[in-house]
Formats: structure tokens, sequence, C-alpha cells
């Protein structure tokens, strides 16, 4: 299991890069925030180039999968379709190739001949980044049969935020807006229960360097197994009480649906789902609530894997509401709701997370959210 998880974080670390150079190099900046209309989108192709950056991801995990653990290959799965037509009518299928160069040849062609905006993407997916365990904990991971694991990428969650671009704002410890809500999510789960078994979420933008003026990225990681929980999380024991009641969720939940949270916490407004699910994890919420089927396994896999080493997790919402818990509910209980990432819904959208989910990493917090929405 360590070695998985070495090569994902390494990985996490590269596609952070890519999120980077894409709006550090001018040839690449200028596609990402290019903006047309439908009728020029359609004769250029049919997916923009933002798009073009989650495939990308999406697709260099999987040759990067194939090569160190080959029979986790066709277990890779993300939001992206990896088909482009460009503007001579040709579908082509972004992938890796063996070669810098090959890899450079093929985005030329989705890129519409753009030889320099492809060959700056090449350079960085071939790059050799590495981020290492951290020396204390790699020992403690539990060893997990390859065999029997699922992957779920979301390559850049917050994709908005993404292209404007903007430093961030905060509320307490939690960005409601900006490129630290933007992440990159690698959960793990086991394909016979659906469950999690860890993961990686990498902050691309985390920091902003005001010497070089570049932007650092930070990466967490955790792993859920046969009772050996490990992470590389620090909460500070120092939060104040405000932040204790922090709860996240989005801008679109109904006003009356915030109304009924308020009476025991703070509602804070977040962009991006993976941030939000990050900023649970980081102890900077005690929950993240989302009552609609507007997130998908992507989203919340590489978070929950987290929360599960925590001692936390993420419930489905409806089905938790129907218990109406007015104690803490017991592991068992819990264990019983939470979201799982191996089959998909009976009706669409299929990987949807279906009736939406509560994120927490203490569950004494969830009789008290329950409390707050006995009447929904």
């Amino acid at each position: 299991m360590s070695e998985l998880l070495q090569i994902l974080l390494s990985f996490s670390e590269r596609a952070g890069e890519i999120a980077r150079s894409i709006r550090r190099e001018p040839k690449l900046f200028s596609l990402l925030v290019e903006e047309k209309g439908e009728t020029e989108k359609n004769q250029r192709f049919t997916h923009d180039f933002k798009t073009l950056a989650d495939v990308l991801i999406q697709e260099a995990l999987r040759h990067h999968i194939k090569t160190m653990i080959p029979s986790l290959e066709d277990y890779v799965q993300g939001e992206e379709s990896a088909e482009f037509t460009n503007t001579l009518g040709e579908k082509i299928t972004v992938k890796i190739c063996e070669t810098e160069k090959e890899t450079a040849n093929l985005l030329a062609k989705v890129l519409d001949g753009n030889a320099e905006a492809a060959e700056l993407l090449a350079a960085v997916v071939h790059s050799d980044i590495t981020l290492q365990l951290e020396t204390e904990l790699a020992p403690k991971i539990p060893e997990l049969p390859i065999n029997n694991l699922g992957i779920w990428i979301d390559p850049i969650d917050s994709t908005g935020e993404y292209v404007n671009g903007k430093s961030g704002v905060c509320q307490g410890k939690v960005y409601k807006s900006g490129l630290p809500c933007v992440t990159v999510l690698i959960g793990i789960y086991d394909r016979v229960s659906g469950l999690p078994v860890g993961g990686v979420v990498n902050q691309p933008f985390s920091v902003f360097d005001e010497e070089s003026q570049r932007w650092r990225g930070k990466a967490y990681w955790g792993v859920s197994h046969s009772g050996v929980n490990v992470h590389n999380i620090q909460v500070s024991s120092s939060s104040s009480e405000i932040e204790k009641k922090v709860v996240v969720i989005s801008s679109s939940e109904s006003v009356s649906f915030q109304e009924m949270l308020k009476k025991k916490f703070d509602v804070v407004h977040a962009t991006g789902a993976g941030y939000k699910l990050l900023s649970v994890a980081l102890g900077h919420a005690v929950a993240y609530i989302c009552s609609k089927n507007s997130t998908f396994r992507w989203d919340t896999a590489a978070p929950h894997g987290i929360l599960s080493a925590e001692g936390g997790g993420v419930v489905k919402y409806k089905e938790i509401l129907k218990r109406n818990l007015s104690q803490e509910p017991s592991r068992e209980e819990l264990q019983a709701l939470q979201v799982n990432y191996h089959k998909p819904n009976t009706a669409s959208p299929i990987w949807c997370n279906e009736g939406g989910f509560i994120a927490y990493r203490n569950l004494s917090i969830i009789p008290v959210i329950l409390d707050c929405l006995k009447d929904t």
C-alpha cells in the first residue's frame, strides 16, 4: 500500500505542477482564459482548453499507473472523456505516449497545430516529479491487496476558480473562493465493498510565495484499512470556539436550509466540493453538508479516504435523516450509511452522490446536525 500511495502522492504533485504551469506560461494561460462564443467553440473542438487540462492529468495518471502497477490500469476512473474533435473534424483520443515528442505531436493535433503550447504541456506531463511520504508515517501504512482496488480522480476540482485565478477570500480559516479552493483529488476504494481505503488531496495553490511570485502546493493523504488508520494531517488543538462551530456548504443551498443550520452553527459558503471536504479534514470546519445531487464520486472519494483515516466519514444525507438519530450513532451504524464508490446509481446521473451527504471528522457532531435539520 505504501508503494501505491507514494506513486499517487508524487503524481498529485505532477498534476499540481501541470495546473500551475498552465497559469504560469503565457502561451498556455492565454488558451485557458480565452473566451469563445458557442459557434466558434464548436468550430475549434468540442471541449475547451480547461477540459484538455483535466483530461491530460486524468490520462497521465492512467499512463503512470499502467507503467508502475499494470493491473490497476483499467480501474482508474474520472469525469472526462478523452476524445476530442479538432477543426478538421478529426477525432483524437488524448493519451500519454511513450516519448515526450510523441505526446507533443498528439496534443498539437488537439490544439489546432499550436506546437509551442503542446510542447510545454508535454514537457510537464513527462517530467519526473517526486513527493516523498513522511519518513515517520510510511512504515505504518497497512498493506492492501492491489487487485481489490479502484481509483477515482478529479484532475482539477473547482475549475471556475482555477480559470479566474484570484488569490482567495477567507472567512475564519476557510477560503470562500479563489485559487486555494482548487484541488487535485485521487481517491482509492475497495472494489468489493465500495468503501474508501485511502486518498490524496493536493492543493496546487496552497501558498503564494511573495519573493518568487509563484504558488506552492501542499498535499494531504490518509489510509484506512483493517482497523489501521494513518494520515499526515495535523489539526491544531487551539482552534477557537467559533471555528469549532463552522459548517461549510454551497451557496446554492436553500435559504431555509441555511437558516436551520444557523441555529447551532456558523455557516460558511465555500467553492469546490473537494476543498470543502478538505476543510473538514483539516479541522477548519466540523462538517460539510450537501443536500443535493450536485456532487459526484470523483469529488468525494479522495477526501473521504482521508476523513476515514481520521475517524470520520461521508454519510448519505437523505438516508441518515431517515434514521433521526438523537444520540451519537455507533461507528457500525455510520458504516452502513457511508457513500460507496463501486456501483453506479440506477438513475442518471449514474455517478452523482444521490441525495447528498454529510462529511464529518468527529461523529459526535452528527446528532447536533440532525437536531438542526429534524424538520426537513
